[in-house]
């Protein structure tokens, strides 16, 4: 068994079983998570123990012997606008219970938190925007408010516990949203894709089509929490400075809209497919206000120097190519 014990909190999930599998060729893994792991790792590097983060005595108990953490647990869009209090309970009082006891554990180097372009806000971005931009739970639309706010919530405690605790490096990886094969079902590429696959109609909504979204590969966010881990477990992270100086945006820097990705996967999966797909783009008009202006996404520029800086990130992978890369699994599967 390697020697470096990894804990990844909600390592049974889409991202944490992913940065799991990668990780788990360069240390020993403990993956926490109230869902069993999703497959069994080749070597026998990934441990899994049930875990509920909402008590307390079970993540210490979890993470004994633990040399960092990986925080990916989380209730999102829909289940947290179903279910509040859950999302209440894991977001919020699992995220104070992670950081008590990464604090309290004499082993525990830092932990890092999965955090989401979704803090910035979607509506009226422009410019060029850096870890220091700050929060805008109210430029959200409605179904993603909740999600908002606990993500919020949960990069402020990190912050503040990286300035009450100084033996301990509490980070953040700033995610675009993950394109990747196994992404969660009820994501716009994921549907786009499946739609196109069965022959269907690929259905943007036209009150949000020109919505600028932020995209990163799973690739690329197993890459970047190794090497931040790696930075941790090195003490090569400084505690000097305000909460943003342990915040790295990682996505690619220049947005997409709902309306690009579906002509990206209409196009690729025609071309993947020697021309046999050519699913049509048909925008479905719920008679709602338009909520963005088609020149939102050119107005907007995320910096992400600090992920080529501090973690050498300097070769994102563009989400067209992830999209590509997507329907190319599935269609050698069919």
């Amino acid at each position: 068994m390697k020697e470096t014990v990894i804990g990844i909190v909600g390592g049974s999930g889409y991202i944490g079983s992913r940065i799991a599998d990668r990780l788990g060729k360069r240390y020993a893994i403990r993956v926490l998570d109230r869902c069993p792991y999703p497959r069994n790792a080749v070597d026998g590097s990934v441990q899994y123990r049930p875990c509920d983060i909402t008590h307390y005595e079970e993540v210490k108990r979890g993470l004994e012997g633990v040399d960092a953490v990986i925080h990916t647990a989380i209730v999102q869009i829909p289940l947290i606008n179903d279910n509040k209090e859950l999302g209440y309970n894991v977001n919020f009082i699992g995220t104070q219970n992670l950081c008590k006891a990464v604090s309290e554990s004499p082993s525990i180097k830092g932990m890092v938190l999965a955090g989401t372009w979704h803090v910035l806000g979607e509506k009226r971005l422009e410019g060029v925007i850096d870890e220091d931009f700050g929060f805008r739970p109210d430029k959200v639309e409605d179904r993603a408010y909740l999600y908002a706010l606990s993500k919020i919530a949960q990069e402020i405690l990190m912050r503040f516990y990286n300035q009450m605790v100084p033996d301990s490096v509490f980070g953040i990886i700033r995610l675009g949203t993950v394109l990747g094969e196994g992404m969660p079902e009820k994501t716009a590429a994921n549907i786009f894709i499946s739609k196109g696959l069965k022959g269907e109609p690929i259905t943007p909504y036209r009150h949000t089509m020109y919505r600028p979204m932020l995209y990163v590969d799973v690739y690329d966010v197993c890459r970047a929490f190794e090497a931040y881990v790696a930075k941790i477990l090195r003490g090569e992270v400084s505690k000097n400075g305000k909460g943003t100086c342990n915040i790295v945006n990682l996505c690619w820097p220049i947005p997409i809209t709902i309306l690009d990705l579906a002509k990206f996967v209409q196009e690729e999966m025609a071309k993947l497919s020697g021309g046999k797909i050519r699913p049509e783009v048909e925008i479905v008009d719920q008679k709602l206000p338009m909520l963005h202006d088609p020149e939102d996404a050119k107005r907007l520029r995320i910096d992400v120097s600090k992920a080529e800086q501090f973690l050498g990130l300097k070769d994102l992978r563009n989400p067209r190519e992830s999209i590509a890369n997507i329907i190319s699994d599935r269609l050698k599967k069919t």
